[in-house]
C-alpha cells in the first residue's frame, strides 16, 4: 500500500506491497520532537534534509497511527522510505531563505546528486564564491558514479594567441580571469551498499578574496533569468525592439538578476535550438503550421536537385483578401536585402482606400535572373486565383521586364520614374555644372500635358545642350512610353509614378530585421510587421468612419467627406479648392458633349480641354487625372461647380477610395453572398467550422449531431452541384522533395540590390542625392588640413 502526503491535504494511492513514502517539509523542531516521541526514533538534522533512524522496522508500525499523526501535524512533511530502519525527509524548497547555518563536512549524505549540487551552490552563494563541475565519472549502465565540484577560481588561465589580420603576427588576447589555483572542492560519490550519495571529499580552503554581499549578484552562478524575462526578450525580438531594454524594465524587481548580455545569450541559444533541423526546414515547418491554422495562408518553395532552397514565396490570408479589392495596381521591388543569406526581398505592394501601403505577398530569391522572376510571378498569380493586375510598376531591369511580358501580357507595365531620373547626374556630367539642364529636362518630363508636347520639349533640350549622340539618353527616349508620365495618364496607377511605396516599407522593415536575421526569424518578424501595419489601418478606418472634417463649406465638399475616406478626401478637397477659381471658357458643342477650355489665373498659358455632358454629367479632361488617380481633377470640378452640382456623380466615384469597402477578415456572412470574393467566403466558412469544432468534445450527443448534420449538408450539396474533383491549389511545390530528405539552407546570394550599392551612401550612412553621389570626394589631410592627399603622403609628416 502506498501513501503520498501533501501540506494540509492527504492523498492515498493504492498499490501492491509498496512502502510508505511522501515528499513533505519538516518545518519545525517541535514537529521533529513529536515524531521522535511517537515513533521512538532518533533524528539528525542537516541543511535541506532530515534523517530519522527508527527503533523498529517501518513495516511493523501502525498505519492508522502514522496517518493520524500526519493529519494532526499539517506543518510536518517528511519523506519516508521503507529501507530497513531508515526514513528520510527532504526540505530544499526554500534554500535561499536559510543559508547562514549551512555547513558541509566529509561523509555528509544527500538524497540525490541534484540535491547535493543545489546545496553546494547555495553554500557557495552564501560564502561569496561560485561553483562549477570539473569532472563526472560514469558508472555502470550509463549511470554516474561520482562528480567533482570545484570553486570557479580553480586552475590557471591558459594564454591563447590569435593572429592580427593587419600585421599577420600572433598577439595575446586581452581578457580578465578569476583563475588562481583555488583548492576548494567537493567530491560526491554513490554508495552502492547504502544506496545513497555522500561527500567523499570536501575542502573549503580558498586562496582568494570572497565576494562581498553587495557584489554577490555579479557572480555567474547567482545570475538568474526568470521565465517572464525570457518571454519578454522573445517578444521584444519579434517586434524589432532592443532586447537589452528588458534588463532596464525588470532590473529593479526583487529576485531578478541578469544583465543585458544574458538577454542576447538567451536569443542566441533559442536560435540554435530552433534551427536544429536547419533554417530552411524550420521555415517549412512554420509555414505548414500556419497553413493548418488558416488554409488561406499560401506558400511555395523552389528547390534545386540537391533539395537546397532557391526561392521562397509566401502570402498571408489577409494579403490575398486585400488583393481582391485593391489588386488593380501593384508595385514590385527587389532592392531590399537584409537577411542572413543576403537574399533580395521581392515585395508585391499595393495601396488601400486610406492611401496606406498594403502587402500582396513577398518572396526571397536566390538570384535576379529572368527564370526566377517568371517562377515568382506564376506562383503569385496562382495564389491570387489567376487574377492579373491592371498595372504594375517596377524598376528598370531587363529580367523583370521580360518576366512581366511573359506572365502578365495584358498588364500595363511602367518603370520607376525616380530611379531613372536619379541616374542623370551620373550618366550626364552636364547636370552638375549649373547650366540649368537638370531643371529643364525635369520640367519636360513632369510638366508636359501631351505626348506631342513632351517630344518637342525633349528634342529642344537635347539640341540646346548638344546631346544628340548620347547613347543612354537615346535609349531612354526609345522606351519613353514605359516611364514618361504623360504616356500613361489614361491608365489607372492610383496616382503613382515611382516605387516609393515599396521602398518606404524598407525603412519600416529595418526596425524588425538585420543582416543576421535567419529565414525563420524573417518570416515571423514579417508577420509582426504586418500586424503593426494592420493596427495603423484599423486606427485610420476608425477615424474615417466616426470622425468628420471641420473645414467643409460647399455641398460638393460635404458629399465628398461622406463618401471618401479621410486621406482621399484631403486630395479631393485640394482639387476642389483649386477648381473653384478656375476660368472656364465654352468653346462649342461636340454631339452630346459641351467643350470647355479651363485654365488657372496663376498660369493662364496652361489650358486644358474638358468635355462634359450637361445632362448625364459624364465627361473627361485632357489632364486625365481621374483615369490615372481615380479622383476628379480641378478642371472637371471647376466646371461642375459652375453648374451648381451638389453631389459627385456616381460614375466619378471609384469604389476603392470609399469608406464602404469591405475587406475586414472578421466580418460576418452578409445576406448577399454573391458580392463577396471566393477567398472571403472561405475565411467565413473556415472560421465557422473552427468554432463548431470546439463543441466536438462536449458530449457524445453533440458529436453525433455535428457530424450527422455535416454529412447531410454534404449530400445535399453534391445532389445540387454534382461531385467535384478534389484539387488542392494550395499544395506547396516543395512537398515531393521534402518527404524523403529535409530541405537544405540556401546559399549566400550574390545579386544586385540595395546592400551592394554603397556608392550612394555617405560615410555616416546617409543616402545621398544623385548630384552629390556623382561628385568626386576630395581627400583631406588630417595633419595639414589640405586637400588632394592624406597623412601618409603629407610633407609635414615626412619631415617629422
Amino acid at each position: 500500500m502506498l501513501h503520498a502526503f501533501q501540506i494540509s491535504k492527504l492523498k492515498k494511492i493504492e498499490g501492491d506491497d509498496q512502502p510508505y513514502w511522501g515528499t513533505k517539509r519538516l518545518n519545525s523542531v517541535v514537529g521533529a520532537m513529536r515524531l521522535m516521541e511517537i515513533w521512538q526514533c532518533s533524528i539528525s538534522f542537516g541543511y535541506g534534509y532530515v534523517k530519522a533512524f527508527m527503533a523498529e522496522p517501518l513495516s511493523s508500525m501502525d498505519n492508522e497511527e502514522f496517518l493520524d499523526f500526519m493529519e494532526l501535524n499539517e506543518d510536518i512533511a517528511i519523506e519516508v522510505e521503507s529501507e530497513g530502519n531508515r526514513i528520510e525527509a527532504s526540505n530544499t524548497e526554500h534554500i535561499d531563505e536559510r543559508t547562514d547555518g549551512l555547513k558541509f563536512f566529509q561523509g555528509m549524505e544527500f538524497i540525490s546528486l541534484e540535491k547535493a549540487e543545489e546545496l553546494y551552490k547555495a553554500f557557495a552563494k552564501a560564502n561569496g564564491f561560485t561553483v562549477r563541475i570539473r569532472n563526472t565519472r560514469p558508472g555502470s549502465r550509463g549511470s554516474i558514479s561520482s562528480r567533482q565540484f570545484v570553486c570557479s577560481c580553480q586552475g590557471f588561465w591558459k594564454e591563447k594567441k590569435e593572429k592580427d589580420l593587419a600585421t599577420a603576427k600572433e598577439q595575446e588576447r586581452r581578457t580578465l580571469t578569476r583563475r588562481c589555483g583555488c583548492e576548494a572542492t567537493l567530491v560526491v560519490k554513490w554508495d552502492k551498499k547504502k544506496k545513497i550519495w555522500f561527500a567523499y571529499k570536501f575542502s573549503n580552503n580558498h586562496n582568494h578574496l570572497m565576494v562581498s554581499p553587495k557584489s554577490k549578484c555579479y557572480l555567474t552562478s547567482n545570475k538568474s533569468m526568470p521565465v517572464v524575462a525570457k518571454n519578454l526578450v522573445e517578444k521584444f525580438n519579434e517586434s524589432g525592439l532592443p532586447i537589452g531594454k528588458v534588463t532596464t524594465i525588470l532590473g529593479n524587481m526583487e529576485g531578478v538578476n541578469f544583465s543585458e548580455r544574458d538577454c542576447y545569450n538567451h536569443m542566441r541559444d533559442k536560435r540554435r535550438k530552433d534551427l536544429v533541423i536547419g533554417d530552411a526546414q524550420a521555415v517549412v515547418e512554420y509555414c505548414r503550421r500556419k497553413q493548418t491554422e488558416n488554409p488561406n495562408f499560401f506558400y511555395a518553395i523552389d528547390c534545386d536537385k540537391e533539395d537546397r532552397m532557391i526561392n521562397f514565396f509566401w502570402v498571408e490570408a489577409r494579403g490575398r483578401l486585400y488583393y481582391e479589392k485593391f489588386g488593380d495596381v501593384v508595385v514590385f521591388d527587389t532592392t531590399y536585402r537584409t537577411n542572413k543569406y543576403e537574399m533580395p526581398l521581392a515585395n508585391f505592394v499595393g495601396v488601400n482606400n486610406h492611401l496606406q501601403s498594403i502587402f500582396f505577398g513577398c518572396a526571397l530569391l536566390q538570384d535576379e535572373q529572368e527564370e526566377s522572376f517568371v517562377w515568382l510571378f506564376k506562383t503569385w498569380l496562382e495564389a491570387m486565383h489567376g487574377k492579373a493586375p491592371i498595372s504594375i510598376l517596377t524598376d528598370q531591369d531587363k529580367a523583370i521586364g521580360n518576366a512581366v511580358k511573359r506572365v502578365f501580357p495584358d498588364t500595363s507595365h511602367r518603370l520607376c520614374l525616380w530611379h531613372i531620373t536619379n541616374k542623370f547626374p551620373k550618366k550626364i556630367g552636364i547636370c552638375k555644372t549649373g547650366t540649368g539642364f537638370q531643371k529643364e529636362i525635369s520640367n519636360c518630363i513632369r510638366e508636359s500635358i501631351s505626348p506631342e508636347a513632351f517630344e518637342e520639349g525633349w528634342k529642344a533640350v537635347i539640341e540646346k545642350y548638344k546631346l544628340e549622340s548620347h547613347t543612354w539618353l537615346n535609349e531612354l527616349y526609345e522606351i519613353r512610353n514605359s516611364w514618361i508620365p504623360v504616356y500613361n495618364r489614361t491608365i489607372f496607377f492610383a496616382g503613382m509614378n515611382t516605387t516609393q511605396r515599396s521602398e518606404s516599407m524598407h525603412s519600416f522593415f529595418d526596425s524588425f530585421v538585420n543582416n543576421g536575421t535567419t529565414l525563420r526569424e524573417f518570416v515571423i518578424k514579417y508577420e509582426k510587421a504586418l500586424e503593426c501595419r494592420y493596427l495603423d489601418e484599423q486606427e485610420e478606418q476608425f477615424a474615417s468612419k466616426y470622425k468628420f472634417p471641420t473645414k467643409v463649406k460647399s455641398p460638393l465638399e460635404f458629399h465628398g467627406a461622406n463618401v471618401y475616406t479621410r486621406n482621399v478626401f484631403k486630395l479631393f478637397q485640394d482639387e476642389l479648392n483649386e477648381g473653384i477659381y478656375m476660368r472656364t471658357n465654352e468653346l462649342g458643342i461636340d454631339g452630346a458633349y459641351t467643350i470647355y477650355e479651363v485654365s488657372c489665373f496663376r498660369k493662364p498659358e496652361r489650358k486644358y480641354i474638358v468635355h462634359i455632358n450637361l445632362d448625364s454629367l459624364e465627361g473627361w479632361c485632357q489632364c486625365h487625372l481621374f483615369e490615372f488617380k481615380g479622383i476628379l481633377c480641378r478642371h472637371l470640378l471647376g466646371t461642375l461647380h459652375k453648374r451648381d452640382v451638389e453631389e459627385i456623380p456616381a460614375h466619378f466615384i471609384l469604389p476603392r477610395w470609399t469608406k464602404e469597402v469591405i475587406y475586414d477578415m472578421d466580418i460576418s456572412l452578409p445576406s448577399k453572398v454573391g458580392e463577396l470574393p471566393l477567398i472571403l467566403r472561405n475565411m467565413v466558412f473556415y472560421r465557422m467550422v473552427n468554432h463548431l469544432s470546439t463543441y466536438l468534445g462536449a458530449s457524445e450527443e453533440t458529436y453525433h449531431l455535428i457530424v450527422g448534420s455535416v454529412e447531410e449538408i454534404y449530400k445535399k450539396v453534391v445532389a445540387i452541384e454534382g461531385p467535384i474533383g478534389v484539387k488542392n491549389v494550395e499544395a506547396p511545390r516543395h512537398q515531393e522533395q521534402t518527404e524523403h530528405a529535409p530541405l537544405q539552407d540556401p546559399a549566400i546570394s550574390q545579386t544586385k540590390g540595395r546592400k551592394k550599392d554603397s556608392s550612394n551612401v555617405s560615410r555616416k550612412g546617409r543616402i545621398m542625392s544623385g548630384v552629390e553621389a556623382s561628385m568626386k570626394r576630395r581627400r583631406k589631410c588630417s595633419i595639414c588640413k589640405q586637400f588632394d592627399h592624406d597623412a601618409r603622403t603629407c610633407e609635414q609628416n615626412q619631415e617629422c
